[in-house]
């Protein structure tokens, strides 16, 4: 099927208007994309009705209706898409890949202070630490929480959560900010924010959920970038190895600053930071917001960009035959649990790129 067709498919489907073939097909992709995907099926359904509505040309001047349309119709058309292609294609031969690659999942090491470290894979759910009078709980697999009794600067220290590639964690920070942690990623922050702000340092890719304080704004700094917030959603990639910094953001209001100037985010604005200027633009697709859910978005992304977001999730070493298969491009969408040769089969059946594994190295030619 065709974009348009897709698309045209689910604007009948929405309105009650497709037969009952097509109505089997939607439903069936449907109940195979919830096999996977994060959102159960009553979030489902009321995400599709607020992003039905968004999409109405009187609402969509609204603008913070904006990030909810673009997420759920960007990941809507690239899940079904890839179900058809999945659809068509079960019988093609794999027989190139020769050793299974596993995502590792959730990985961090939490330093505190100069001294002390904590394995967070090794901690217990639901047990407690005492780290030199900082406790901190592990929730669930892949997230803790600081708890502070009381303020005490005699315990307040500087830490770093660590996530190392094929890594992902979530921590929860004293003042009860949420921040979401991908793979090769740093936050760099206090035990309890003392004094007039929150002011916290990244280095790779957060997902940030911001409580809300008017007397302390929280300070996100990424190289010489700058994100000033209230209490907002927003997202952060900024990666040692990249020379842009991109800021997304899903509700609220930020403020991004660099040495050439600044700009103000509205819901559904990119910023683009390049080291020159900032450069301010609606985003055009969901894939900045999907890593966190464990999904693999890509909406017409560089087979270069593709195989970055691979290799940091299943730490593996990726060689190109040559650099202009880095420019090609392509759109679908699968889950981050599948083995990489499950991902690596998706885009190998467009025709257009061919794989071969050696331990945990990847090679890519054209086909």
């Amino acid at each position: 099927m065709t974009e348009k067709e897709i698309t045209d498919l689910l604007q009948r489907y929405t309105a009650k208007q497709c037969t009952p073939a097509e109505i089997n097909l939607v439903e069936s992709w449907y109940n195979s994309m919830n096999y996977d995907h994060p959102v159960n099926a009553e979030e489902f359904e009321s995400i599709k009705r607020l992003s039905w509505d968004a999409l109405n040309p009187q609402l969509r001047k609204q603008r913070s209706f904006y990030p909810y349309a673009a997420i759920f119709w960007g990941l809507l058309f690239l899940s079904i898409a890839t179900y058809f292609i999945f659809q068509n294609y079960t019988t093609k031969d794999s027989s190139r890949i020769t050793t299974k690659i596993q995502p590792v999942g959730y990985r961090a090491m939490l330093l505190i202070g100069s001294k002390d470290s904590v394995d967070l894979n090794a901690l217990q759910v639901g047990k407690t630490v005492n780290a030199r009078g900082i406790w901190i709980k592990k929730l669930d697999n892949g997230t803790i929480a600081y708890e502070m009794q009381s303020i005490d600067k005699n315990t307040n220290t500087l830490n770093k959560l660590i996530v190392p590639r094929g890594g992902q964690f979530k921590i929860r920070l004293a003042d009860s900010s949420l921040v979401f942690v991908n793979s090769e990623s740093e936050l760099e922050f206090p035990s309890q924010f003392e004094g007039n702000e929150r002011r916290i340092k990244m280095v790779g890719e957060g997902y940030f959920e911001v409580a809300k304080n008017k007397q302390k704004p929280f300070i996100v700094e990424s190289n010489e970038q700058q994100v000033t917030v209230l209490g907002t959603k927003f997202n952060i990639h900024a990666y040692r190895n990249e020379k842009n910094i991109t800021t997304t953001l899903i509700e609220g209001k930020v403020r991004v600053s660099s040495p050439q100037g600044q700009a103000i985010l509205q819901p559904g604005d990119q910023a683009i930071y390049n080291g020159h200027g900032i450069q301010v633009s609606l985003a055009k697709n969901t894939t900045a917001l999907t890593w966190k859910d464990d999904i693999f978005v890509f909406d017409s992304e560089t087979l270069g960009n593709i195989m970055q977001q691979l290799s940091r999730w299943y730490n593996i070493e990726v060689q190109f035959a040559n650099k202009d298969i880095g420019q090609i491009r392509f759109t679908g969408s699968i889950s981050k649990h599948r083995d990489i040769d499950q991902v690596l089969h998706l885009l190998e059946i467009t025709g257009k790129v061919k794989f071969t594994i050696d331990n945990k190295k990847i090679y890519v030619k054209t086909n």
